[in-house]
């Protein structure tokens, strides 16, 4: 006996368009997990990057901020540094200023000894009868041949000075003239009547 091919049928069966169905909704299921796991990944990666971007505009914000506050305070230190340099030059000017004064005063306290010196040796010259008057009134002295008692860098200053000795009618003075010779260096001053 023979056995008849098999009829036709609707179309595949059951169980093999079960497997094909399973396989399609496998097959559509890897492909839309994969988009959306690529698509996550890319969306990680933007936010990654944005964040990465944030990060670096704050950190150069930061260093931006932290360079002018160090250039204020370098500024600062400087404004500071310049100002101590100025008041330690004016410190420095007033002091040498002081010693300066005070040298010129010691210099005028020399002038005033040596007329006092010469205010002696002429009353000592008019008892002696070597000048004429009635009294030694006054004795002033002034710096000769350009010299300055106060010009500082002179080392020696001639100095003439006048011993008044009797009133004119016309209120002048007559008198004789002394001179001095002062050196600075030494403080020491040699003085005598005047070569004629």
């Amino acid at each position: 006996m023979a056995i008849p091919p098999p009829e036709p049928g609707p179309g595949p069966s059951k169980r093999r368009r079960t497997i094909v169905l399973f396989v399609a909704t496998l097959v559509l299921a890897a492909i839309v997990g994969g988009g959306l796991a690529l698509l996550l990944e890319q969306r990680e990666a933007r936010q990654e990057a944005a964040e990465a971007s944030a990060a670096a505009a704050s950190a150069a914000e930061e260093s931006r901020q932290a360079a002018e506050e160090e250039s204020a305070r370098a500024a600062e230190e400087s404004a500071s540094a310049a100002a101590a340099e100025q008041a330690s030059t004016e410190a420095a000017a007033r002091e040498e200023a002081a010693q300066e004064d005070a040298a010129r005063q010691w210099r005028n306290d020399v002038v005033e000894e040596i007329e006092a010196a010469i205010q002696t040796m002429a009353e000592g010259d008019l008892e002696d009868g070597l000048i004429g008057g009635d009294e030694v009134s006054d004795v002033s002295c002034s710096p000769v041949a350009g010299g300055s008692v106060g010009d500082l860098d002179q080392e020696t200053t001639a100095v003439q000075c006048f011993a008044s000795t009797e009133e004119n009618d016309d209120g002048t003075w007559s008198g004789y003239y002394y001179e001095s010779t002062v050196n600075w260096t030494t403080g020491e001053y040699t003085y005598g009547p005047a070569q004629q």
